[in-house]
């Protein structure tokens, strides 16, 4: 097996496209180890882990570039490195449109030079506020897609923030939409009236592409960050993006997802919604009398259109109740369907129940089990389940040499920039477990829309052609879950 490392020096990529070629150069035939990532100590480290020499790179600094490949023979190692290239070449190409945008070091230059009225921030934890904040007082709204920063932190940032009449949005704000633009994981929607203020990345799509279904045109979507609506930030973004909603005079209908949020920030909350001209829903998630397929309905209504009920395709396949592993990639996806079905059996375990979850412990636990793979403490040094699919190609694999469980549960979530087949990269993991597994139910909590780029259609249809029971609603999905397992 030959080994071969590159250090390339000044060379910057997104973090989210190196893991993407990553996970691309990882499925190539006669590979046994690859990583394309910045040379940070923490991918140094990884690099060590996956049993790379990294004395040799010694003198990397975080803004060079580190390739690592382990390969069976010198033709497949060139392949590799040609390919590696090649998607290098293309992710700049379509980023900067012609290649030839000025390179800045500093984000409020970057601002102040092509006056840019957002900033977007993808960085490792410490770096996210002195850009943050950078980026702010040069006057620009920023999405911070980063996790990592303080309570506190968030406090400050978006303090400053409101004192120039600006929007902080997250941080780890993974999906938005504004002037019609998507940013980060998001569907292709129908334009319209609908604008929604979230603290759930996935809520939003799976709300959002319910109400496309069912022709309901969607605005802006806002993401606030998952803790904007606790006591310690007091709804700062959330009550901004009101403001700015309830302004904007193409605004028909305002949606707000959060989890419950703290007594304070519900006080301010309502005094903010009782001034507003717009009608607002809420979506408040985690109990058992709200899910995103009532909201969905109820906001439909509210804009005199049908909801016509989702739609459902079972496989027919017997089953015998059983434990439960539930695969999620959205993590407000996963806690709707431990909310449904913990109403109706014995509590559901989750990432909490594991000092180290690793593909071997979660698929080796032999209770009721629902997972959020997209969890901070699973996305190390990896990219976003939605992008890369293998830690639950992993398990499915596991699960699939063992006897339980008798019900896999798992989401597919489309949209830009998602897996380009996230199906089919665990299509053959879920066949082998289903020829495996006799008396066993694959069910499916399916979300997109018909435009997307994977294809909705063909999506679905795989899924169905393999003996998976499929859902357009999280919700219906996990009721028949529920259901199951109580057989």
């Amino acid at each position: 097996m030959l080994s071969r490392i590159e250090l390339r020096r000044g060379v910057y990529h997104d973090s989210v496209v190196l893991m993407r070629v990553t996970s691309q150069l990882s499925q190539m035939d006669g590979l046994d180890g690859c990583l394309v990532a910045m040379a940070t100590p923490l991918n140094i480290g990884l690099l060590g882990d996956l049993g790379f020499d990294v004395e040799q790179i010694d003198s990397a600094s975080t803004s060079d570039l580190v390739v690592a490949i382990r390969a069976e023979s010198d033709d497949i190692m060139e392949e590799a490195f040609k390919q590696l290239d090649s998607e290098l070449a293309s992710s700049r190409d379509t980023a900067t449109g012609a290649g030839d945008t000025p390179v800045h070091h500093l984000l409020g230059n970057a601002v102040r030079d092509s006056n840019a009225n957002l900033a977007i921030i993808s960085l490792p934890g410490p770096h996210v506020v002195p850009e943050t904040v950078d980026a702010l007082l040069e006057g620009a709204n920023v999405m911070v897609f980063s996790d990592g920063v303080t309570m506190d932190e968030e406090r400050r940032l978006k303090a400053l923030a409101a004192e120039r009449d600006l929007l902080v949005l997250g941080p780890d704000c993974g999906t938005a939409r504004l002037c019609g633009i998507a940013l980060g994981f998001c569907n292709d929607l129908g334009q319209g009236g609908v604008g929604i203020i979230a603290a759930s990345g996935t809520g939003a799509q799976h709300l959002t592409c319910l109400l496309d279904a069912r022709n309901v045109g969607i605005g802006d979507i806002i993401g606030v960050g998952g803790r904007d609506m606790t006591d310690e930030i007091g709804g700062a973004s959330t009550l901004r993006a009101l403001e700015m909603l309830d302004a904007d005079q193409n605004t028909t209908h305002i949606v707000v997802i959060s989890k419950q949020p703290g007594p304070e920030a519900t006080r301010k909350l309502e005094q903010v919604v009782a001034n507003l001209k717009t009608p607002v829903t809420f979506a408040l998630l985690g109990n058992k009398e709200t899910d995103l397929t009532k909201v969905a309905r109820e906001v439909t209504a509210a804009c005199n259109m049908t909801f016509s009920e989702p739609r459902i395709e079972i496989s027919g396949r017997a089953a015998s109740g059983g434990q439960l592993v539930g695969l999620f990639s959205g993590g407000t996806l996963a806690g709707e369907a431990t909310t449904i079905i913990n109403a109706s059996i014995d509590s559901v375990a989750n990432l909490e129940t594991f000092e180290t979850p690793t593909p071997m412990t979660i698929a080796s636990f032999d209770q009721h089990l629902l997972v959020d793979l997209g969890d901070d403490r699973m996305t190390v040094g990896r990219a976003h389940p939605m992008i890369d699919a293998t830690v639950r190609r992993e398990i499915i694999q596991i699960l699939a040499e063992r006897p339980a469980p008798r019900v896999l549960f798992i989401d597919i979530v489309l949209g830009f920039g998602a897996d380009p087949d996230p199906v089919g990269a665990i299509r053959s993991s879920l066949e082998k477990f289903i020829a495996s597994h006799e008396e066993t139910r694959v069910v499916v909590s399916f979300v997109g829309t018909s435009r997307d780029p994977q294809g909705y259609e063909a999506q679905w249809r795989k899924l169905a052609e393999i003996g998976c029971d499929v859902y357009e609603s999280n919700a219906n999905a996990a009721t028949a879950v529920a259901a199951l397992i109580k057989q």
